[in-house]
């Protein structure tokens, strides 16, 4: 595995947090040569990682401060090898723009770890413009499956 997506709405939340712990957990590992990165499926110009992002996610030991959002491209969806989206939404608009990329494409969410039933898609929530409560709540549930995506895909 070479270069792995993460995909949510604006690119200001969900996928930079998970870009930057991926990339940690890759630094603790020493694990080299795969290139983590993030978009967006309806990035807005000027938009910004908001306060309560980058104070939660500095709360829990990452810096997403720098970040820059991108929009989503064909050429993204093309060279990664795996594309990890926030929600169906997510997947939907990736498949209009290359329904090659069908075999590649997960939910990050479906990584998690549950007890009892589980659903067969399950979404991320989106924290955006909501309570510190709910962006400390995505970002648990983002570490968590990031966690199992390395134990069980990357690093089998």
């Amino acid at each position: 595995m070479k270069d792995i997506l993460f995909v949510c709405t604006a690119n200001i939340c969900r996928s930079p947090f998970a870009e930057r712990v991926l990339n940690d957990l890759f630094f603790k590992k020493n694990k080299e040569g795969i290139n983590v990165h993030s978009a967006g499926v309806n990035m807005f110009p000027g938009l910004s990682v908001p306060p309560e992002a980058i104070r939660i996610a500095h709360e829990l030991g990452l810096d997403v401060s720098g970040h820059t959002p991108r929009q989503v491209c064909i050429k993204m969806i093309q060279e990664a090898d795996i594309i990890l989206v926030m929600d169906v939404f997510h997947k939907e608009i990736i498949l209009e723009m290359d329904p090659e990329s069908e075999d590649k494409l997960r939910l990050l969410g479906n990584f998690g770890t549950f007890h009892g039933d589980m659903p067969e898609e399950v979404e991320v929530p989106d924290p955006y413009g909501l309570t510190s409560f709910h962006y400390r709540s995505s970002f648990n549930i983002i570490r968590d499956c990031i966690n199992n995506l390395y134990e069980q895909i990357i690093h089998p």
